[in-house]
């Protein structure tokens, strides 16, 4: 199984958070700035939950087997509710935590260029993270609207890249405001204020990255227009007289599973079947045999046939459907009960 697009995003996304990290500690070491020791330890939550981002894209790569015939995609559902489990209980915790403290005893932090080189210097890395990962976005989101495939239909690694990017890029403009009002006031309060609202930030970041992952291992269905799409492949493919029961799920952002019910048009049937009945005539048991057979070949193939025009027209307009579940109904419920309806009457009258 190939690598997701967002993988890329990842990867870049850990690297710059490493060279980050040290940065901001560095600073905080200088400085004493609690906004700054906010941002060090923002930036080591987002080191860790990239990593488990990276294995669990990882994992997820790995081939179907017997065991799971669906493959591992799920993975990285997995591992992305543990990076946001990251995000609220290191990043927003221990920085809420700080903040607060900071709030009850204030302390002016040391301020020199080398805290505002950090971050020029993270802003710049951050900028160049997040570009990456809307890069991969774009990659796959055809032509819906950035914002509404980001919340609805991107690869949650990807989207995770962008939110925590974006709180990141922020959070770097809280932690700086925060410094130079406490620099330019005397008061160390605005620092300590800076460092709680990272942390707030961090918490609902945390929350909403949880919840889409939740989704999608719980079984979301495929994005709306999909959906509409494969309802009208299956409805106008010739021998369909009726689609209903349509299920669907999203096995990746990739890999779709489809599923309905469909009935068939026993007009094309009846085409199909009718070029291997043999002439009108008495038939010998022998004959009669044989014709019957012939028929019941005829009628597989005739379904096998239609089943496959299907699967062929749905994966050439969805091409993430890769699980397609079609079930025949001999007849819809309406014709079901018309002929309920007429057996009643005939039963009744004793015909």
């Amino acid at each position: 199984m190939s690598q997701p697009s967002s993988f890329k995003a990842v990867v870049a996304a850990l690297a710059g958070n490493i060279v980050i990290s040290i940065a901001k500690f560095v600073a905080f070491f200088l400085s004493g700035s609690g906004a700054m020791l906010s941002e060090a330890i923002h930036s080591v939550a987002d080191t860790g939950n990239q990593a488990l981002l990276f294995v669990g894209l990882r994992r997820a790569a790995r081939e179907k087997d017997p065991e799971f015939p669906y493959g591992y995609g799920a993975e990285r559902f997995v591992f992305g509710i543990l990076s946001a489990a990251g995000i609220f209980f290191v990043g927003s915790g221990v920085t809420v935590y700080h903040g607060v403290h900071s709030l009850l005893n204030p302390k002016l932090p040391e301020i020199g260029v080398v805290t505002f080189a950090v971050l020029g210097v993270s802003t710049v890395i951050e900028l160049i993270s997040i570009s990456v990962a809307i890069g991969a976005i774009n990659k796959t989101r055809g032509d819906q609207p950035f914002l509404r495939y980001l919340l609805h239909g991107a690869d949650p690694a990807a989207v995770a890249i962008v939110f925590e990017d974006g709180a990141a890029l922020l959070g770097l403009v809280l932690a700086a405001l925060g410094i130079a009002l406490s620099y330019w006031t005397g008061n160390g309060l605005w620092d300590a204020m800076g460092s709680t609202l990272i942390g707030v930030l961090l918490g609902f970041v945390a929350l909403f990255l949880a919840g889409e992952n939740r989704e999608l291992l719980l079984g979301k269905a495929i994005p709306e227009r999909d959906r509409e799409r494969f309802r009208e492949i299956v409805a106008t493919t010739s021998g369909v007289r009726h689609v209903h029961d349509i299920k669907t799920r999203t096995l990746t952002p990739e890999t779709y599973k489809l599923k309905a019910e469909i009935t068939l048009d026993e007009g094309y049937l009846a085409s199909r079947l009718d070029a291997v009945l043999p002439p009108a005539g008495t038939l010998t048991p022998e004959d009669r045999a044989k014709a019957l057979l012939a028929l019941a070949d005829a009628s597989a193939v005739a379904v096998s046939d239609l089943i496959d025009e299907v699967e062929r027209r749905v994966k050439a307009a969805i091409p993430e459907a890769a699980h397609i579940d079609l079930e025949v109904d001999h007849t819809d419920d309406e014709v079901r009960r018309s002929r309920s309806s007429s057996a009643a009457a005939r039963a009744a009258t004793g015909s």
